[in-house]
């Protein structure tokens, strides 16, 4: 069991800069209401990465411009075992009680506020989650109630106090156990009133809904277009610049999900194609055209980017500053 610790109080000193650069590898890192404080357990399993924490005084915000660049692409949960803690989507938010679970995608933004808490935070890799949840797209900022969040908070607890004693075959299995009761907690879930549940995002009308699931299966198809999404759920094509407004449009909400998609395939290292050949296979039929767009989303051509994924997997030692060793263990999620 690999792990890493980390300590510090006082906004003044080193210990603010040294957390603010240990979390900035995702997130904003500001000064809030309280004194600040940190202590940090954190722990590696296969496919999984286990916090638990005592934070004060801290905000964390993931803006758009974090989602475009950093290339997360994982699944985060927030326990709270207690004290205060606020969070969610950027525009929306929840105050948790002890004992609920926030549920997060890095793809999107969000922030999380702490006073003074206790918590549990898992990160664990999509592809695991995926296995147990069939549809990701609506569970960002989802609170999962006491009731429906049990047994998988009893798992995660349970999971801090015995991590130095597991055997290897818990540490191999303890992702896709935790991936398996988010599902059960997210099913019991659905039946709580809805204005508790979902956030902004979440709660989007069903034609955006289903406008989206199309958009999905048919990304392969370089002709996908309003038309075509429109004829195809059975919608007039207004109706859809109205849901897809916030987007900046259908054609650019289609660019972002068919980016998103090749970014994650040049993140897997099994996944040996070109990068002309993942274009393609993503709807992009122009690649000089793709070039640029990936550039403009991501800071970077996409060959030098699988290129740093590849050197962040490469890198295997465990020596280094506390930041530079979580930032490799986050890059070996995906």
């Amino acid at each position: 069991m690999e792990k890493l610790s980390f300590a510090a109080r006082g906004t003044d000193g080193a210990g603010f800069e040294s957390y603010r650069r240990l979390y900035g590898i995702g997130a904003d890192v500001e000064p809030a209401d309280g004194p600040f404080r940190a202590e940090v357990r954190i722990r590696r399993f296969r496919r999984m990465i286990l916090f638990e924490r005592e934070l004060g005084g801290l905000l964390h915000m993931r803006g758009p411009g974090r989602v475009r660049h950093d290339g997360f692409d994982h699944i985060t949960l927030h326990l709270l075992l207690s004290g205060d803690l606020s969070g969610g989507p950027l525009g929306a938010g929840h105050r948790l009680r002890p004992g609920e679970i926030m549920v997060v995608d890095t793809r999107r933004p969000h922030w999380t506020r702490v006073e003074r808490a206790r918590l549990i935070t898992v990160q664990l890799a999509r592809e695991v989650v995926e296995a147990s949840v069939s549809d990701l797209e609506p569970v960002h900022g989802i609170v999962l109630p006491a009731a429906a969040a049990g047994l998988l908070a009893d798992f995660t607890a349970s999971l801090v106090r015995r991590a130095d004693d597991l055997p290897p075959v818990a540490v191999e299995r303890a992702a896709a156990t935790a991936a398996e009761l988010l599902g059960l907690g997210l099913s019991v879930a659905t039946a709580a009133p809805l204005a508790r549940l979902l956030s902004t995002e979440a709660s989007q009308p069903l034609r955006r809904i289903r406008g989206e699931a199309y958009i999905d299966a048919h990304l392969a198809d370089p002709g996908l277009n309003s038309s075509a999404i429109a004829a195809g759920i059975g919608a007039s094509r207004s109706s859809l610049y109205a849901v897809f407004a916030d987007e900046g449009g259908i054609a650019r909400f289609i660019q972002r999900r068919r980016l998103e998609r090749l970014r994650a395939d040049l993140r897997r290292s099994e996944d040996g194609r070109t990068v002309s050949a993942l274009a393609h296979a993503h709807g992009f039929a122009d690649e000089s055209g793709f070039n640029r767009a990936f550039r403009a989303a991501f800071g970077m051509p996409p060959g030098r980017y699988r290129a740093a994924m590849r050197e962040a997997r490469e890198d295997r030692s465990g020596d280094g500053p506390t930041d530079a060793v979580l930032v490799r263990w986050t890059s070996e999620l995906y």
